[in-house]
């Protein structure tokens, strides 16, 4: 018997982008360029879940609105600098203690917002 493999599809959209302002955000055709990696993931059917890890409560209420869920991280793993192992450490142990264990988890970007859900799957 196959076990099932739970997999999570994890969405970084920090506030603070330098050189283009609430890059994540942006309009893109009518839609925040976010929308389009969110809704990518969703219609791919190969995540258990869609997070959007954030530092801000606007991007939060952007990404919920596309129906992802949302993890508010702190400052200290938003920064320039800031590796993606500490948000990803952070989100995937905020699920865990709810209860939720993913045996995968992607990364997608919100900066690719042509990726389409075959190129996912």
């Amino acid at each position: 018997m196959k076990k099932n493999i739970c997999k999570v599809a994890l969405i970084p959209a920090r506030s603070g982008s330098k050189r283009i302002k609430d890059k994540n955000i942006k309009l893109l055709n009518g839609h925040p360029l976010i929308a389009y990696t969110i809704s990518a993931a969703i219609s791919s059917d190969v995540f258990h879940s869609v997070i959007v890890s954030t530092d801000s409560k606007k991007y939060k209420d952007i990404a919920e609105s596309y129906g992802a869920i949302v993890s508010l991280r702190p400052k200290e793993y938003a920064g320039d600098s800031s590796p993606d192992i500490s948000w990803v450490t952070y989100v995937l142990n905020e699920l865990s203690e709810k209860g939720q264990e993913f045996d995968l988890f992607s990364i997608l970007r919100p900066t690719s917002p042509f990726r389409m859900p075959e190129t996912i799957k």
